[in-house]
């Protein structure tokens, strides 16, 4: 009877044991893969202002109460337009946009031919402009390259562009992607404008880490959704220890702020929200 009771007893603290084990396991596991999901948060807060300034401006052409009376609102920004200098500002007072983000500060577009005409170059400023208090600078240069089948296709180069992600962390950011625009488009069963854009980008993440990154399925955004709605960006980090991982956008289906990291099987969700960013 004593003998059973060892041999129970030695069960439980051998399982006990595994579990404290496993226990730590997962923990490391979660800090190893830090890097990573330092590195995929930054790619959403470094891509999302220069694909909502495109994605806003977008809108502002195609707004025929902005370009009859000069002013309109749109997603809640204050959008003013000189026709004469063909300049577009959109200035926002710190209330939530419609994809939950709250912004506030400015950003200008001058445009120095139509928006839709062929070699016109688009210059994009920003003046105090912050995305959940994220402010961002940086220089954002677009250019027509010309229509083809009803679609306009641009080249957007985005260079030195810092994010702040809070009082001592940066991102740096720089990007050359090929945005296609098609103002008449079935999405989702609804004719809309819809834009996709492929290409590269390079920086540095806000924990240190130099990354790399390409849009290997193209991300799309449709006028009538806020969101992100499809496309799949894939980074690598040389320098952490699982050095490539993946991000896919979830709304292909429903309109939605969800997102899928991938980092070599291990797999995250979350939606695209502040405080699921802040890693």
């Amino acid at each position: 009877m004593c003998l059973f009771l060892k041999k129970k007893e030695l069960y439980f603290i051998t399982a006990a044991f595994t579990l404290v084990l496993l226990s730590g396991c997962k923990k490391n596991h979660e800090y190893d893969l830090r890097p990573n999901l330092n590195a995929a948060n930054d790619q959403i807060l470094a891509n999302r202002p220069f694909l909502y300034v495109f994605q806003m401006l977008v809108k502002a052409t195609t707004d025929s109460l902005l370009q009859t009376t000069l002013h309109a609102t749109i997603d809640g920004s204050k959008v003013t337009l000189d026709s004469k200098k063909q300049k577009y500002i959109f200035a926002f007072q710190g209330e939530k946009s419609d994809d939950s983000v709250t912004r506030i500060g400015s950003f200008t577009a001058m445009v120095d031919s139509g928006f839709f005409h062929q070699g016109t170059v688009i210059s994009m400023t920003f003046q105090g402009y912050a995305e959940d208090g994220h402010l961002v600078t940086g220089h954002d240069s677009i250019v027509c390259n010309g229509i083809l089948n009803g679609t306009c296709v641009y080249h957007d180069f985005i260079t030195g562009a810092v994010i702040t992600k809070d009082s001592v962390r940066i991102i740096q950011f720089s990007a050359g992607y090929e945005i296609s625009v098609t103002p008449s488009a079935v999405f989702q069963g609804i004719t809309q404008s819809v834009i996709t854009c492929i290409g590269t980008s390079s920086g540095i993440s806000s924990g240190g880490y130099p990354f790399t990154a390409g849009i290997t399925s193209p991300v799309t955004l449709n006028e009538f959704c806020p969101w992100i709605s499809d496309g799949v960006i894939s980074f690598s980090i040389p320098g952490a220890d699982i050095p490539t991982g993946t991000i896919e956008f979830m709304g292909k289906t429903s309109c939605n702020g969800k997102v899928n990291y991938n980092f070599e099987g291990n797999s995250y969700s979350l939606l695209m929200k502040n405080s699921n960013l802040l890693n």
